[in-house]
């Protein structure tokens, strides 16, 4: 099989957004974001220019596209792949690094398509919110898992019931892997729609896009214990404020903000 890569050029950190937003509904195999450069990648038989074209609309954007060969997939992230540390405690390697010296939390994921290698602000903010806070015996749920990084550290700090879905099949797939090679196989993994999970828990983990955020704050509140957590990244710092509209409306209060350059996290109970 070949895959399609398509490098969009962005003006700007929101336009990685804009285009991801736009182009939700196109089958991708997962993003990976630069700083002026996001690249999306999707099967060579479901590529289609046109659609591509229609989905962006009247939005101006410059892009480019390339086909790659299977074989040379792993050998393209690898090449981009560095370990890398968030805080004192918490360490993302790939199985081809060293092991990282004085990390209490080291999580091995392979580098494949989907998101959550550490090294974007959003996932960096998100492992440090969840160093920072108590997960022993607590039940988790990791909405959009991308390759489980989130869930994975979430088990190694002690929750005892962790659920994570995404919508991408290679996610999912990833995932499983990842919480395998961590010692983490009871990590619950699924292609499941947030309306599909019934359960409750006392920490609610997306790092998504303020779009899908918006849209599902609902959902995942009434998926909440009292007095729980929901920790919220993929949005820019100048999102917040409509993102707080939107909690505040459903009787939720800010608990804390992160910022990295222009990203932002949010905890909310």
């Amino acid at each position: 099989m070949k895959y399609v890569k398509i490098v969009f050029t962005l003006r700007d950190a929101h336009d990685a957004e804009i285009i991801m937003a736009l182009l939700a509904e196109f089958p991708w195999l997962g993003y990976e974001q630069m700083d002026t450069q996001l690249l999306a990648y999707c099967n060579e038989d479901v590529f289609d220019e046109i659609v591509l074209k229609e989905l962006l609309g009247d939005f101006v954007c410059s892009y480019s596209f390339e086909t790659i060969a299977h074989e040379n997939w792993n050998q393209v992230w690898e090449s981009n792949f560095e370990p890398i540390r968030v805080g004192n405690d918490i360490g993302v390697r790939a199985s081809f690094h060293e092991a990282l010296v004085d990390c209490k939390y080291e999580i091995v994921i392979t580098p494949k398509m989907s998101f959550g290698t550490g090294h974007h602000e959003t996932t960096q903010m998100m492992l440090e919110y969840i160093g920072e806070i108590d997960c022993r015996q607590k039940s988790v749920f990791d909405f959009g898992c991308g390759t489980g990084v989130l869930a994975i550290l979430a088990k190694m700090k002690g929750a005892n019931k962790i659920v994570g879905i995404d919508n991408d099949a290679w996610s999912v797939e990833n995932a499983i892997e990842n919480c395998r090679n961590n010692h983490a196989s009871d990590i619950e993994i699924s292609i499941q729609d947030i309306r599909e999970i019934h359960q409750t828990f006392d920490i609610i983990l997306a790092n998504i896009n303020l779009n899908i955020l918006l849209e599902h704050l609902p959902q995942m509140k009434a998926l909440l214990h009292e007095g729980g957590l929901i920790i919220m990244s993929g949005i820019f710092v100048s999102d917040i404020p409509q993102l707080k509209n939107k909690f505040e409306l459903l009787g939720m209060q800010q608990v804390s903000t992160k910022q990295k350059k222009d990203w932002a996290a949010v905890c909310v109970n």
